[in-house]
């Protein structure tokens, strides 16, 4: 069995040498927070090229398919990131939640966020993600690891964030697009044992029949 009949073994490295890249130049952006704008640019660009290219090698080979996936992860990760900031400086800021809870709560709301568009930006083009599970799993996945982001404040870098939720993320997909590796070996000669045993049935039943034909 090939390598790339795993791809999350290939996509979580990736993920984490995209996360690498992404903490290089987070004040690349337009805009002053809180207010919406656009911030962190490169981190979901570089998280899209590794989004892309897991669509382009097991979803659809196809440059538009790759370049909706890219666009969709930056989108993603821009909107995470703006929902964090209204939920942390807006929405949330001096109620009767603690400074620690509310950003808890916004790690949360945001990976779910970002996890999910990045979903549904793949899934658009590779037909092995259109799962309820694995747009559970994606999304799950996001915003679990979307909890270290009071731990970035804590240790002053967003390298405790973004290396383990693009990886963990990136990982997750793969094992949804696993699935279409998987039939693509069966379907390239391996015969499933149950497969193999229903066609020897097959074959028993009509000669089974032709005998009581040549009886009668």
């Amino acid at each position: 069995m090939k390598a790339t009949s795993y791809p999350a073994l290939i996509l979580a490295p990736l993920g984490l040498l995209s996360g690498a890249l992404g903490t290089l130049a987070l004040g690349v952006g337009i805009g002053q927070a809180p207010a919406p704008g656009l911030y962190m640019i490169l981190a979901g660009l570089w998280f899209g090229l590794v989004v892309a290219l897991a669509v382009w090698a097991w979803g659809m080979r196809s440059l538009g398919a790759a370049a909706t996936a890219l666009v969709a992860t930056w989108v993603a990760w821009e909107l995470a990131v703006n929902l964090a900031m209204q939920i942390q400086g807006s929405w949330l800021k001096g109620g009767a939640f603690p400074p620690l809870v509310v950003d808890y709560i916004s790690g949360f709301a945001a990976g779910a966020l970002g996890a999910f568009v990045t979903w549904a930006g793949a899934a658009a083009s590779a037909a092995a993600l259109r799962s309820a599970g694995s747009a559970v799993a994606v999304t799950l996945t996001g915003a679990l690891f979307g909890l270290l982001l009071p731990w970035t404040n804590h240790y002053d870098t967003g390298a405790v964030l973004l290396l383990p939720w693009q990886a963990a993320v990136a990982a997750m997909l793969g094992f949804g697009l696993s699935r279409k590796s998987q039939t693509a070996i069966v379907s390239g000669g391996r015969v499933p044992p149950q497969s193999s045993r229903s066609t020897t049935a097959g074959r028993r039943v009509r000669i089974s029949s032709e005998t009581s034909m040549i009886g009668l």
